[in-house]
């Protein structure tokens, strides 16, 4: 069993460390010149075109380009992409801590680590803070902590419920 957990821990850094390298590295460059250049101001005014916080606006965005050449791909690559990303998250996540195994406790942990990846994006420049982004995110890592569990797992919490 310790073998098995120890593998798990091994994957998830490996893991951890490919997402890093995709969501601030991958054609992307960590910048933060705008402390010194004018502070938060700065760096709110640099980020005000490329921040969304209305639910379902980039996805419909990407929806309305679909019949254009590159749409489809946009929409595969963004909005599969977002998803196909974070399952690992929902595969891992309940594996190495208990806590996470429960369905609500493993949904706030996942939005909450969402918003801070899209926050750290935010401040580092190498992404923009969308709302849409972050869903999408949480829903692929729910995709992975349902579909990717093992089967004795999925039956404990869907049919071994106390009936009231």
């Amino acid at each position: 069993m310790k073998v098995k957990l120890k593998a798990i821990h091994i994957f998830y850094v490996l893991y951890l460390l490919g997402l890093f390298y995709i969501l601030f590295l991958y054609n992307r460059q960590i910048d933060l010149s705008w402390m010194v250049k004018g502070g938060w101001n700065e760096l709110v005014e640099l980020q005000r075109s490329r921040t969304n916080w209305v639910f379902f606006r980039t996805i419909l965005r990407y929806l309305q380009t679909m019949n254009y050449a590159t749409g489809m791909r946009n929409i595969i690559v963004n909005i599969g992409g977002h998803m196909l990303l974070f399952t690992p998250f929902g595969f891992f996540l309940p594996r190495l801590n208990q806590r996470w195994q429960k369905p609500l406790a493993f949904l706030l942990m996942a939005t909450v680590v969402m918003f801070i990846i899209e926050g750290l994006q935010f401040v580092t420049l190498s992404g923009s803070f969308d709302v849409d982004d972050a869903m999408l995110n949480v829903i692929g890592a729910w995709l992975g902590f349902i579909f990717l569990r093992k089967p004795e797992e999925i039956e404990r919490d869907f049919y071994d419920r106390e009936i009231s």
